[in-house]
């Protein structure tokens, strides 16, 4: 009996935040990036330089977050530092030595996820940030 009334609050209180339900039954809390409006995910590719050469290499995504009425570039910065913080799932943002940057870009947000050390990192978080379009 208390379980079911449990159950219900939860999926109420659900219903009621936007988080979705399907989550809350698999046990993992949503990735702080799919609670807003994602426009775009490109790679991030800094040029490094190599002697006297400079090349680009994959080093994360570039993602690109639609303006909402109050979300601010700090506000932003926050909530994805608290996510950092709980490594809570299987998220763009769960990734080891990620480094978060987020700036105003026109009528949005540019969120900068980058490995500063690693290419096969960059490429992982550029593999789960695409899955957040759409």
């Amino acid at each position: 009996m208390f379980i079911r009334k449990a159950l219900t609050v939860l999926v109420v209180a659900s219903s009621v935040l936007g988080i979705p339900a399907v989550s809350l039954a698999a046990g993992s809390p949503p990735c702080e990036l799919r609670e807003h409006h994602i426009v775009s995910v490109e790679p991030y590719r800094p040029e490094e330089r190599f002697g006297r050469a400079s090349l680009p290499v994959l080093r994360g995504a570039r993602i690109y977050v639609q303006a909402e009425p109050g979300l601010t570039a700090e506000w932003l910065r926050h909530s994805l530092a608290g996510h950092l913080a709980a490594q809570q799932s299987d998220c763009a943002l769960d990734v080891d030595g990620l480094k978060v940057d987020v700036e105003s870009a026109g009528s949005g947000f540019r969120v900068t996820l980058s490995s500063p050390d690693s290419e096969r990192r960059g490429e992982e978080i550029l593999r789960r940030a695409r899955r957040l379009v759409g």
